[in-house]
C-alpha cells in the first residue's frame, strides 16, 4: 500500500505535467499578463472581478493568469541577489521571465512589470535579454507573501560576492501584472 501514491503519481505526473500551463481551479491567481499576448486562458477584463486590477487601470481583451502552481510548473532557477544596502545576499527561487512570457506567447516583446503599489519598469527586447531575469516565488527558501516582496520579485543572479547599485539592479518586488507591448 506504501506504494500506492507512488504508482499512481508516476501514471499521472505526465499527463498533468504536460498539460497546458493554466490558473489552477482554486488555486488563486498571482500574475496576470496582458497586452499583445499570443496565448490567453481567461475572458477579458471585468470590472467587478477584477477589482484590483481596475484601481490600476489595467484593463484588457484577453490575458493569460498564473497561479504558484503554474508558475512552479515551469522549469524553476536559482539565483543570488545582492545589492548595496542589503544586510546580505538573498537566494531566489522561480521561473525565468523568458520562460513565464513563452507561456503567454509573449516572447520578443518588451514589457512593462508592475507592482502592487503601481510601480511599473518598463523592459525592452534587449533589456530582457541581457539576463536571466528571475520571477522569484521564494526567498531564502520560504514562499513571498503580500506585506514582504511577494507576491513576486524580478531580480537576476548577481552571484553572493557583488552587490548591484540601485540603478544596475532596477528589480521589482510586490509583481502582480505584466503588460506585453508591440
Amino acid at each position: 500500500m506504501r506504494f500506492l501514491p507512488r504508482l499512481v503519481f508516476a501514471l499521472v505526473a505526465p499527463f498533468v505535467l504536460s498539460a497546458p500551463l493554466a490558473a489552477q481551479e482554486g488555486g488563486g491567481t498571482v500574475l496576470t499578463v496582458s497586452g499583445d499576448i499570443g496565448k490567453t486562458n481567461r475572458g477579458p477584463f471585468d470590472a467587478f472581478h477584477d477589482g484590483f486590477l481596475k484601481y490600476h487601470e489595467k484593463t484588457f481583451d484577453k490575458a493569460f493568469e498564473f497561479d504558484r502552481a503554474a508558475l512552479a510548473a515551469l522549469p524553476q532557477q536559482s539565483i543570488t541577489a545582492n545589492a548595496e544596502a542589503w544586510p546580505a545576499a538573498v537566494k531566489l527561487d522561480g521561473p525565468k521571465l523568458a520562460d513565464v512570457l513563452a507561456a503567454a506567447g509573449a516572447e520578443g516583446k518588451p514589457v512593462t512589470v508592475y507592482a502592487l503599489d503601481g510601480y511599473g519598469a518598463a523592459m525592452t527586447v534587449d533589456q530582457i535579454a541581457a539576463h536571466d531575469w528571475v520571477l522569484a516565488l521564494n526567498a531564502d527558501g520560504k514562499p513571498l507573501g503580500i506585506g514582504g516582496r511577494g507576491p513576486l520579485w524580478l531580480a537576476y543572479d548577481t552571484g553572493s560576492g557583488r552587490a548591484t547599485t540601485d540603478e544596475e539592479g532596477a528589480w521589482v518586488w510586490s509583481v502582480f501584472h505584466i503588460e506585453a507591448g508591440e
